[in-house]
């Protein structure tokens, strides 16, 4: 599988499926802010799909509100 840097138009749908799946796992009810979202898509993601959902179980568990 090829490094995110390459799937630009895949990021968007891999982050919202990951944190749906996160959320559900930690009880927790969250969706992406736009600052966020803008965050997500302007990063570089040298590594895989793996970075993407650590960085996002990170923030699941570390979030407080939504």
């Amino acid at each position: 599988m090829p490094p995110l840097r390459g799937r630009d138009g895949d990021i968007q749908l891999l982050a919202n499926s990951l944190l749906e799946r996160l959320c559900a796992e930690h009880k927790r009810n969250l969706n992406f802010s736009k600052r966020a979202t803008d965050a997500i898509l302007s990063h570089t993601w040298p590594g895989n799909v793996r970075e993407l959902e650590n960085r996002l179980m990170r923030a699941v568990i570390m979030t407080e509100g939504s």
